[in-house]
């Protein structure tokens, strides 16, 4: 027993639970004034999955750096056993800053092979298995080829190469996914609203979420990193091989713990052909002077889809030019990176020679490493849970760019101390300054590092589309590589006597790549982050044994709380939401809907049936003037179709539409296929939301309670003799326990409300994956909701600027009185329509446990011109069971 219909979105239902921006000084809302001001930003927390990754990535690091710490001792001393600095290969500093460079240059350049690797073919979890395997091969023959026999025997010189290259790409390939990888653990892509245990409510932000995950990543990193400690001792008291066998052991370890853990994680598949895409997607930017003429729907105004092979893939979308777009941005910001990181790799190589010149009483001249990555350990949680938390408690944006300019300035000043203290070195009796002096150079380095690294990482992930963000982070990992192959060319310098220049010259290349880049990129990520979700909870009065609606106070539940209500049912139901009216949140679709009757519903008979009930019904509202009706208004309303709707979409709106006209083909602007002109129905949609809550909790209504709860699952929504539920749950029908519908997904929408008293009229252009559309508010002081966009699973919320410049050329081509000087922007708003494939589910469904559930939702834009009929058909499938007997149920 079940109806379900295909759906296709009321234009401004559609714009969903919209995303609220101010652009301009103006008074806040009462949601705002009670989400927004003054609210703590705060992290969420990470789950504890990615704590397993972490673990995993730190056995690699250990292994990399592990292996790293003796190369250059390896490399540049000669075999004499017995001597106080070790050494095997005797091919002096050049040679070995040299080799180590160019091991850093290989394992940091195949990250790209990786990234295709796995966004191409794989997917990221088995890339980075497969590194792992290649890394075990290239650790094995490493070992075997560093014994003294083999040192003796001259083989150790070809084994240091081919293993370079065998662990270099094996290190490359898991660089490049594994922090994507983790990030991608954590999939709550919108702020929200959080009550702590102390009663403090919190925005808990992604984006800070995303920032912590990093720090912590790497921070694991640098626990692994400090794996010289016992390598390099072993490479002093006992041998190379048993150094390099310890990383082998850790590696093997940690690929079976990954590997082990499979069924826990979270996987992205991998997206066909992403790169070449993208690169066609460039290539049609550049061929059309930027990328927002270079989308879909600019292409298709400009009549230019036809010119590009590539725009007849089902892939090719706004969306998607949107993606390569912020993609190209991010590597941007990585264009001066190497600069930062000819300095950083100074500490890996030629600051150990540095330190074999130095009094070394006792110590490792390759132990002073360590001293980067126990600084790291213990600045990042300082960073953490002291600096960026009192910063955001006094309102100070540290925004990306100013971290990564201040670790520029940070890697210069290490240069300039390196520089001064090579100086005192000449100027000395040999080995006369103790080696611990080194320690600031390796300090300001490691808290650069805070700045710079985690923070790319994070602009890697968070810039990058999903099917790219393995490649753009390889991207950020190459800029190590074209740092480590400039240093090769900086070889015949890095040795006495050139090593004062040489470290000056960096320490100015360092602070003039720092201003440069302020100078460049210093304001580019300066945004608002929006609240979009409220997630508290309300404990439950003994009304225990009623109807429900569940989650969602938005426009489909009312007007099944409605139904149920005219009915007779009131006093037994509860309207159980985690949002309810006068909450703006990214899951809460109703509230910032436009909205209106148009044409731009399916065609199937239940959406034409829907229609026109809710046309009828809202209507007969209107006429009789109910209190339902208060912000209902009828508006001379002009559609045009890109392409011609279907005949039987025609036909039946010919039967009710008022004072309908079809527009005659001499009359239909250019591109234009079909039109029409009729009266329609326009909905100021946040206060009708209100004023329907505000009536159905009357008396005369049957005082419909209205309970602000988070559940779990289908199931918590029944209490003791619950009869009935009502799953009215919109894109939440994804991910639900006792839902879980596959078939739902986003469509995400952008609009721009304005006043503009002048515009009275409604007007929709409806095109082939795009839609303009200007609505009216009643009883608004002359607001007006201009659109917009359908961009099926693209759950982004953050405001797209070139897709509000799009909003107002293409209203302003409908309806040129937007021209008119008038037009005042009051907000940028982003939402998530809750959309099905195959339509609108209104089905009955007995649960394993015997309870009934009526599911309405996956209305898409729909959900006002079509949810009273909806809610009619809703109601009418629980009409048996809400006949037997004194009625409880639950809405």
């Amino acid at each position: 027993m079940s109806q379900s219909a295909r759906i296709s979105g009321d234009p401004e239902e559609q714009r969903g639970s919209m995303v609220i921006h101010p652009q301009e000084a103006q008074k806040p809302t009462q949601a705002e004034q009670e989400y927004e001001p003054g609210l703590r930003r705060v992290p969420d927390r990470i789950p504890w999955v990615v704590g397993l990754i972490i673990v995993v990535e730190l056995g690699e690091r250990f292994t990399y750096f592990g292996l790293s710490g003796p190369l250059q001792n390896y490399i540049k001393n000669p075999y004499v056993p017995g001597a106080e600095l070790p050494g095997a290969l005797g091919k002096g500093q050049a040679i070995a800053s040299a080799l180590g460079n160019f091991f850093k240059f290989w394992a940091y350049a195949s990250t790209v092979l990786g990234a295709v690797i796995a966004d191409q073919y794989v997917g990221k979890f088995k890339a980075i298995v497969i590194a792992s395997g290649i890394y075990i091969i290239g650790l094995t023959l490493l070992v075997a080829t560093a014994t003294p026999a083999a040192i003796e025997g001259g083989s150790a010189f070809g084994g240091l190469i081919a293993s370079m290259v065998i662990i270099g790409l094996g290190t490359g390939c898991i660089k490049a996914n594994v922090t994507p990888f983790c990030a991608e653990q954590y999939q709550k892509g919108s702020a929200f609203v959080r009550t702590l245990k102390s009663g403090e409510r919190v925005i808990v932000d992604p984006g800070l979420t995303v920032e912590r995950m990093f720090m912590w990543f790497y921070w694991a990193v640098n626990i692994g990193a400090l794996s010289p400690l016992i390598t390099v001792n072993v490479e002093a008291r006992v041998s190379f091989w048993l150094a390099f066998l310890i990383p082998l052991i850790v590696i093997t370890l940690a690929a079976a713990i990954f590997l082990i853990s499979s069924k826990l994680y979270v996987k992205a598949q991998p997206q066909g052909s992403p790169i070449v895409e993208t690169a066609r997607t460039i290539y049609v930017a550049i061929s059309e002077k930027g990328f927002e003429n270079a989308k879909p729907s600019v292409l298709t105004e400009r009549g230019r889809m036809d010119k590009y092979s590539v725009t007849s893939s089902a892939k090719y979308t706004d969306q998607s030019v949107d993606g390569v777009k912020r993609g190209i941005r991010a590597c941007k910001l990585f264009l001066l990176f190497p600069f930062y990181f000819i300095c950083w790799i100074q500490i890996w190589n030629n600051l150990i020679s540095q330190a074999g010149e130095m009094a070394l009483h006792g110590t490792p001249n390759d132990l002073l490493q360590n001293l980067d990555p126990i600084a790291l350990i213990i600045f990042i949680p300082f960073l953490d849970l002291v600096v960026y938390p009192a910063l955001r408690r006094f309102n100070i944006n540290f925004r990306p760019e100013l971290k990564i300019t201040l670790g520029f300035l940070m890697a210069s000043m290490s240069m300039v101390y390196a520089s001064v203290l090579q100086h005192y070195i000449y100027i000395s009796p040999p080995q006369s300054i103790h080696v611990w002096i080194q320690t600031p150079a390796y300090v300001l380095v490691a808290f650069s590092e805070a700045f710079v690294v985690v923070t790319g990482l994070e602009i890697a992930y968070t810039n990058a589309p999903e099917s790219l963000r393995s490649l753009v982070s390889s991207l950020f990992w190459l800029t190590i590589g074209v740092a480590a192959a400039i240093c090769i060319g900086l070889a015949p310098v890095s040795q006495d006597p050139y090593l004062v220049w040489m470290y000056g010259s960096l320490a100015i290349v360092g602070f003039v790549a720092g201003i440069v880049f302020y100078i460049l990129f210093g304001r580019a990520s300066d945004q608002l982050v929006p609240v979009l979700e409220s997630v508290e909870t309300t404990t439950l009065n003994d009304r225990d044994d009623e109807a429900r609606v569940v989650r969602r106070a938005g426009i489909i539940g009312l007007n099944v709380a409605l139904e149920l209500s005219k009915r007779g049912y009131g006093e037994h139901i509860t309207v159980m939401a985690e949002h309810l009216p006068g909450d703006e949140s990214i899951d809460y679709t109703s509230p910032w809907a436009g909205a209106n009757f148009s044409g731009i519903s399916g065609s199937n008979a239940n959406a034409l049936r829907w229609d026109h009930l809710g046309y009828s019904s809202m209507m007969s509202l209107i006429d009789a003037g109910a209190e339902e009706a208060k912000y209902l208004s009828k508006t001379e309303s002009t559609e045009y179709w890109d392409q011609a709707p279907p005949q039987d979409k025609i036909n039946s709106i010919t039967e009710y539409l008022r004072d309908l006209v079809i527009i005659p083909s001499s009359e239909l602007p250019e591109g234009v296929a079909f039109g029409i002109k009729f009266t329609t129905v326009t909905l100021n949609a946040p206060a009708h939301c209100r004023h329907l809550k505000h009536l159905l909790s009357q008396s005369r209504y049957g005082n419909v309670q209205f309970v602000r709860r988070k559940i779990s699952s289908v199931q918590d929504a029944f209490l003791h003799n619950t009869r009935v539920v009502f799953n009215c749950i919109g894109n939440a029908a994804l991910s639900l326990p006792g839902v879980t519908d596959s078939k739902c997904y986003p469509t995400r929408g952008q609009i721009v409300l304005v006043r503009a008293p002048s515009v009275t009229i409604n007007m929709m252009r409806h095109g082939k994956d795009y839609e303009t559309y200007i609505i009216p508010r009643p009883q608004s002081d002359g607001t007006v909701i201009l659109g917009g966009y359908l961009q099926p699973g693209d759950y982004t919320s953050q405001i797209r600027p070139v897709e509000t410049e799009s909003i107002l050329s293409r209203t302003a081509g409908l309806l040129p009185i937007l021209e008119n000087g008038e037009t005042e922007i009051i907000r940028v708003a982003v939402g998530l329509r809750p959309s099905r494939k195959g339509g609108a589910r209104v089905e009955l469904e007995t649960t394993p446990q015997g309870k009934a559930v009526v599911h309405n939702y996956g209305a898409g834009g729909t959900g006002f011109q079509a949810g009273m009929g909806m809610a009619k058909d809703a109601v009418d499938l629980a009409s048996e069971i809400l006949s037997k007997g004194e009625v409880r149920s639950r809405l």
